[in-house]
């Protein structure tokens, strides 16, 4: 055991004293943890809309003041014309429109059916789908009871409000805590190269199987640190509830991050300087949270591309964030999540460490 404490306290020497390491440890996390937490949202806020009204009766006006008042629509365009309502979606200044025709409040009071025309800019699909959904939900607000419209009730399990800190930072803190381990790994074996000292630890009276073990617990202890700062920050700061078990999200913390350093370990060994080293951990970094339902689900995409994501294990490690902050999922839930990565763990390490002996030998 003396030899392999040693080289772990010589890799956490190495990578505080290294600057390049010490700033990826320390200052991205935070300012990835701000800046994600408020710009990753798929809320639809400030939008701009426009309105045609052609009844201009106390009803029309009364969908036009619900509108106006919503925290959504910042800004609510009175348009005069078709022509004017077609420039003002063309010149994008506003994102939908709305059209209220002739006799709309007395087809309403007569309970007979009657149509709101919505028009939409295609070019920002997501968005302008969202925002329709939003005035129709105010729409139907301002007729509850009307026989020609139907009113829907939603409500949502887990997370009420629909808050999105609820959702981001659970998701930040798989990415985050997977970059740095990702990073410091991919690091590990180039910064010996560059630095000379790779023939040092060739000629040293240490294992392979020992030299591997030593280079994955550092990245793995700091990147668990970092992640327990996240939980800290989104649980304290942020507000997000935590409900689960503390063991389930630690035990699927660590299961995570070993199936991440291994990866790391084998773009290290194949990596000559400590540049190609981060440009093989973004190389990865992209697609693996692309594919790993971070921002669209998985069940978006197209299906022979779904199959491709089993072996993303930061698919697995979200479903399990999100289960045990906000449903409390059980044991037997999270194992079936837990062993993948696991798998996928002993599989990137023994390819890492198959990598490590072939430059060795």
């Amino acid at each position: 055991m003396y030899p392999l404490l040693a080289l772990i306290r010589k890799e956490f020497l190495a990578i505080w004293s290294d600057k390049k390491s010490r700033t990826i440890i320390i200052i991205p996390p935070l300012l990835q943890l701000i800046l994600f937490s408020f710009a990753v949202t798929l809320e639809v806020k400030n939008i701009s809309i426009g309105v045609l009204d052609r009844d201009n009766t106390p009803q029309s006006q009364e969908i036009i003041r619900t509108l106006a008042l919503s925290n959504t629509f910042t800004t609510v365009y009175m348009l005069k014309s078709e022509t004017e309502l077609t420039s003002y979606i063309d010149s994008q200044k506003v994102l939908a429109t709305l059209y209220i025709p002739q006799n709309f409040a007395q087809k309403v009071s007569a309970g007979q059916k009657t149509s709101l025309q919505i028009i939409a800019d295609g070019r920002k699909s997501n968005t302008a789908q969202i925002a329709e959904s939003y005035m129709r939900t105010a729409i139907s607000k301002t007729f509850p009871h009307s026989k020609s419209m139907d009113t829907f009730v939603g409500r949502s399990w887990y997370n009420p409000n629909l808050d999105n800190f609820w959702w981001i930072l659970p998701n930040l803190m798989g990415t985050l805590s997977m970059t740095i381990a990702i990073l410091l790994t991919s690091l590990s074996v180039a910064r010996e190269r560059e630095l000379g000292t790779f023939e040092q630890i060739l000629v040293s009276p240490l294992s392979p199987t020992i030299l591997i073990i030593g280079k994955t617990i550092p990245p793995l202890i700091i990147s668990t640190v970092e992640a327990s700062f996240i939980f800290f920050a989104a649980t304290t700061f942020f507000g997000v509830p935590f409900v689960g078990s503390i063991f389930i999200l630690y035990f699927g913390l660590v299961s995570f991050l070993f199936s991440i350093v291994g990866m790391g370990l084998f773009i290290s060994s194949i990596s000559s300087t400590q540049q190609q080293g981060i440009l093989g951990a973004f190389v990865l970094l992209v697609p693996y949270i692309l594919m790993s339902g971070f921002a669209t689900p998985v069940e978006n995409m197209p299906s022979w591309l779904i199959p491709v994501t089993d072996f993303v294990s930061l698919k697995y490690f979200l479903v399990l964030l999100k289960g045990v902050f906000l449903k409390d999922i059980s044991f037997s839930i999270a194992l079936k999540l837990i062993i993948p990565m696991l798998l996928l763990g002993f599989f990137s390490l023994l390819v890492a460490s198959w990598m490590f002996r072939r430059k060795i030998a």
